[in-house]
Order: C-alpha cells, then sequence, then structure tokens
C-alpha cells in the first residue's frame, strides 16, 4: 500500500515536471495587447474550410494599412478533432 503511494506521487510529479517542460518549451509568441509583426501578418495558411473567396489567407489581407484601407476585424476560431 505505501509502495502504491510513493508510485503515485512520483508519476504525479514527472507530469508535473513534463507540464513545465512544453510550457517553457512552446510558449506564445505574442501576448495580449502586442502587435503582430509584418513577418508574421504575411505568413500564408491554407483554407480549410469556411466562407474566404481565396484558398490561402493571410492577417495582412484584413490590415487597413496593407490592403488599401478597408480595415477588418476578425475572429479566428481554431479547433481540432484530434
Amino acid at each position: 500500500m505505501h509502495l502504491l503511494f510513493l508510485k503515485l506521487i512520483m508519476i504525479k510529479n514527472i507530469i508535473i515536471n513534463i507540464s513545465i517542460i512544453f510550457s517553457v518549451l512552446f510558449a506564445s509568441v505574442y501576448n495580449e495587447g502586442d502587435i503582430v509583426s509584418l513577418l508574421h501578418q504575411n505568413q500564408t495558411f491554407s483554407v480549410c474550410s469556411g466562407d474566404y473567396y481565396l484558398e490561402e489567407i493571410k492577417l495582412s489581407d484584413f490590415n487597413g494599412e496593407l490592403n488599401g484601407g478597408h480595415n477588418t476585424i476578425i475572429m479566428i476560431d481554431m479547433s481540432a478533432s484530434w
């Protein structure tokens, strides 16, 4: 019984350590209030589904300073089925 309790504590510690390592390794580039760089705005992404008139999309398509003065508010919903 005591050995089982120690194994559970060890597994819990391993899971916590792995979570901390992954959160440091895969930290986000941007935080709330940051401005997306022009390099990142010009990255193209393929459109898998949705109501967009092109097969590729980039954030600069919605930036009024880069698309001829047409400012747009967008909402991005990213989901996965795995």
